[in-house]
C-alpha cells in the first residue's frame, strides 16, 4: 500500500511540474493577435510571437502566386512549421537581396475562425503580402491555424 501511495505522489507531482512547464496561453482578443501577426510580418519578427505560442500544434503558410492561372498546379505553395520561428526562416530562405518586401493591408476584421486585411486589389512585384489568418479558440485563448498571403510575384 506504501508504494501505490508513493507511486500516486510522485505521479501527481510530476503532473503538477509539467503542467507549470507548459506555456500559459495569453487571453487576448483575436483583433490584437492578428494586429501582432500583421506587425511581426511586416517586421520580419514572427518569431518573437513564440514566447505566447499563439498555434495549436502546427501553422500552416499558404503563398498564392498571383501570376498563376486558376488551374495551374503550382499556384499555390504550402508549408506547415512547428513555430512561427521557423517559419521565418524559411520565409528569409527564401529571400535574394532583401526580396520579397512583406506588407500587410490594414487590419479589416475577425469572424467566423477568420481575420481578414482590407486588401484593394493593387499590388506591387517582389512583395508578401497578408491577406488573411484562419484563427481558433480554446479555453478562450486564440490560436492561429493559417496564415494566407499573396506573392506579388
Amino acid at each position: 500500500m506504501k508504494k501505490i501511495q508513493t507511486a500516486a505522489s510522485a505521479f501527481v507531482a510530476l503532473i503538477i511540474i509539467a503542467g507549470g512547464a507548459t506555456a500559459q496561453c495569453k487571453k487576448q482578443p483575436i483583433d490584437a493577435l492578428a494586429k501582432a501577426v500583421a506587425e511581426g510580418f511586416e517586421a520580419k519578427t514572427l518569431s518573437s510571437l513564440d514566447s505566447q505560442k499563439p498555434y495549436a500544434g502546427r501553422i500552416r503558410i499558404v503563398i498564392e502566386h498571383s501570376l498563376a492561372d486558376d488551374n495551374d498546379k503550382n499556384r499555390f505553395v504550402v508549408r506547415s512549421f512547428l513555430s512561427l520561428a521557423k517559419a521565418e526562416a524559411w520565409f528569409k530562405s527564401r529571400e535574394h537581396d532583401e526580396m520579397p518586401g512583406r506588407q500587410s493591408m490594414p487590419f479589416q476584421k475577425c469572424s467566423k475562425g477568420v481575420c481578414a486585411f482590407n486588401f484593394d486589389g493593387g499590388i506591387l512585384h517582389n512583395t508578401l503580402y497578408l491577406k488573411k489568418i484562419a484563427y481558433g479558440i480554446r479555453t478562450g485563448c486564440p490560436y492561429l491555424k493559417t496564415i494566407y498571403l499573396l506573392d506579388g510575384d
